[in-house]
């Protein structure tokens, strides 16, 4: 290889140049026979001693494919031609690795081609990243359509359980209600045929069969089902829903059925009905396993309210109190409300009484409702509180049963002034959140007839079924709510891996094609002998390759924060954000930055996340600001009633608004990078943190007066 003259830069520079470089750059001769290779080519390619490879043919170091490859650079280039491929090829060590290769031929004065240069870059990192990265967009491929099953399970589950539930709202029969859950099933379940059996004994009898049961499975099954059977038996010892397929089904069936389920319920420790379901088909799918436990969650609710009804129907005295409490109360859902509704109820069927209601609060039974009738003595003592551990209360809240005392059991265990009060009835209502104990008492010595205490308990019943609904319903808010931020998650899952595959098929391409462009440009000044032209190449692939790695490590911190659980907690904003402003002084020291924060107010979230957020943005506001002499950057918090809306507003170069919402995509950006450095992954990082509290982003501007970035946060739900 002549290479030209340099006054500078003799051979043996070059040489040492060429030594230096991490490639294996090889010289061959027309034969493709090794005439040399550089020490860096030596070293990566683990070979002690140059003369075990020199005048080796070249092509006998790769094989299969790869070797075609190899024969057909060599033609290109005794052709004139440069050529380059990827290939792997073992080390002398026996090492393989991948190559990115380049064959050039080297002409004489005359033109003509008298040797081959063969540079070969070890470019294995790169393709196990490569790798790396496509399981990686696999497993977040399986991932969304796991979480996809997951949600469409638990919305048809959902579905059913809230269509069975609007059905029979307001059911007591026992046959509407079985009939009610076979019509959901039969249409959810494709087919499914169902039936009602009420347990007497060691027997279940049918009360109630789905409208499309055949008639030879209603008689073969009007005498009953042994509860002994294998399925019944593992229903009820389990306490929930058991499952039977193929052959074990069918041996249990009447011949019409392989899958069959069985729900039971019970009163207390004793099993009072079964809910049996069938279906043609081998198998349950779990689509089918969730919509036949939540109707059976429903049906049991609807159950226990039905009994609970028809013990209060066989007490006239009660029926009427129960009737106007819950007319009284319609929608209503918060606890205490529904405690005077059922005090006003009680005085109105009962002359003479009085109530209080108690909540426990850290070890003390305090009064938080009581009627206007109770002298200001006794209601200061019930503020006061009673003692947890106070022998009544403790009785009933122990027991959960209620208890009905007379005045001498009051003045001793409960209130020392109730003396007046000649009889007291303590009611326990701790299925809810909050434990409380509901009180009635009536002046004067007497004792509770009957009457009186079916119409209280009949009342304090109908109560606790309230708040039981109250929860009920805050439970499939929650769902629902939890449903929803699953949904958003999903649907940033699925956006953030087209981004994750736009990025590996562009933005990371850009960078790298950098690097192999202007390492081309760097050998031909090399090979020239034009130093200035290598220098500047060379820094630029060092560029690229540092840009390349920020977009690598953009794309793994959005990944982090998808994967983090969250830890949601109350946190106060102030220092969170007292603690973004000052990493965003350190960030940029030399420039002025001046703030207004909100008033002092807490929110609902992962401390953690939430400081990224704030960060984040007040980072971006005066980026984008820091061409001014001064950064203004406002914080505000405005409270609603369902979140908190948090906005961040600068005085910096603005948006187009067309394009707000392209903003909190990854690697998206409106500048560019010698305006504002960065690879647009923060404002990403925002919008997937929000969601992942169940909240929302926006952004608003106009060009070169400022912006304002903002998220919500929603205020968890209050029992």
């Amino acid at each position: 290889m002549t290479l030209p003259p340099d006054p500078q830069l003799n051979a043996t520079d070059l040489q040492a140049i060429i030594n230096s470089s991490p490639d294996c750059i090889k010289v061959l001769d027309l034969n493709a026979r090794v005439l040399s290779m550089n020490t860096g080519g030596l070293e990566v390619m683990e070979i002690g001693d140059f003369s075990v490879c020199q005048n080796a043919p070249w092509p006998t170091f790769w094989e299969g494919l790869d070797r075609e490859h190899v024969e057909r650079a060599l033609d290109a280039a005794r052709s004139g031609n440069s050529s380059a491929f990827e290939g792997v090829a073992r080390t002398f060590a026996g090492t393989p690795k991948w190559w990115e290769v380049r064959v050039v031929p080297l002409r004489a004065a005359d033109g003509s081609v008298t040797r081959l240069l063969a540079i070969s870059r070890d470019i294995t990192s790169r393709k196990v990243a490569e790798q790396q990265l496509r399981e990686t967009q696999q497993l977040l491929r399986d991932h969304a359509q796991t979480l996809e099953v997951r949600v469409s399970q638990q919305e048809r589950a959902l579905e059913a359980f809230v269509r069975f539930t609007t059905q029979v709202a307001s059911s007591t029969d026992l046959t509407e209600l079985a009939l009610a859950a076979g019509d959901i099933l039969q249409d959810a379940v494709s087919g499914a045929m169902s039936g009602l059996y009420v347990v007497q004994g060691p027997t279940a009898v049918p009360l109630a069969f789905s409208r499309n049961t055949p008639p030879e499975v209603r008689t073969a099954r009007q005498d009953g089902i042994s509860v002994s059977s294998p399925l019944i038996a593992e229903a009820l010892a389990g306490r929930r829903t058991a499952f039977a397929e193929g052959d074990h089904g069918r041996a249990q069936s009447v011949g019409y059925a392989c899958a069959l389920s069985v729900t039971p319920f019970f009163s207390g420790d004793r099993p009072f009905a079964l809910f049996a379901t069938g279906h043609t088909r081998p198998q349950w799918t779990a689509q089918d396993r969730a919509v036949i436990e939540s109707v059976g969650r429903g049906l049991g609710l609807a159950l226990e309210r039905a009994e609970q009804t028809r013990r209060l129907q066989e007490r006239t005295a009660s029926l009427d109190a129960f009737v106007d409490f819950t007319q009284a109360t319609g929608m209503e859902v918060d606890g205490l409300a529904l405690a005077r509704q059922a005090e006003q109820v009680l005085r109105t069927a009962l002359d003479q009484v009085s109530v209080a209601v108690y909540e426990l609060d850290d070890g003390v039974w305090t009064a938080r409702l009581w009627s206007d009738t109770i002298p200001a003595e006794v209601v200061a003592e019930m503020r006061q509180g009673v003692f947890q551990d106070a022998p009544a209360l403790a009785q009933v809240a122990r027991s959960g049963v209620g208890v009905f005392l007379d005045g001498r059991k009051v003045e001793d265990d409960v209130v020392p002034s109730a003396a007046g009060y000649g009889t007291v009835a303590i009611i326990p209502l701790l299925d809810g959140v909050t434990p409380r104990l509901f009180t009635v008492g009536t002046l004067g010595a007497r004792v509770w007839t009957a009457r009186e205490q079916a119409i209280i308990r009949a009342v304090t019943s109908a109560l606790d079924l309230a708040l039981k609904r109250t929860e009920l319903s805050r439970q499939l808010l929650d769902q629902r709510d939890a449903l929803t931020v699953r949904t958003q998650e999903l649907v940033a899952a699925n956006e953030d891996l087209e981004a994750f595959a736009y990025s590996a098929s562009h933005d990371l391409r850009t960078p790298l094609r950098h690097v192999m462009g202007f390492a081309d440009l760097a050998t031909a000044a090399l090979t020239k002998g034009d130093m200035d032209k290598v220098r500047r190449n060379l820094g630029t692939v060092q560029q690229s390759g540092v840009r390349m790695e920020q977009l690598i490590d953009g794309m793994l911190m959005l990944s982090r924060v998808g994967r983090r659980e969250m830890q949601p907690r109350w946190v106060a904003l102030a220092p969170i954000i007292a603690q973004a402003i000052q990493d965003v002084r350190l960030e940029y020291p030399a420039h002025t930055i001046a703030t207004q924060e909100p008033r002092p107010v807490q929110v609902w979230g992962d401390p953690t996340l939430i400081q990224q957020v704030m960060t984040n943005l007040i980072s971006n506001a005066v980026k984008y600001s820091s061409g001014r002499p001064v950064s203004k950057v406002d914080v505000q918090v405005q409270e609603a009633d369902a979140e908190w809306v948090v906005t961040v507003q600068d005085n910096g170069v603005g948006f187009n608004p067309t394009y707000a919402g392209k903003l909190f995509g990854i690697f998206q950006r409106l500048h560019t990078q010698t305006a504002f450095p960065g690879v647009g992954v923060g404002l990403a990082t925002v919008r997937r943190i929000v969601l992942k509290h169940g909240g929302r982003v926006f952004a608003d501007s106009q060009e070169g007066h400022g912006a304002t970035f903002g998220v919500t946060l929603p205020r968890p739900a209050v029992s």
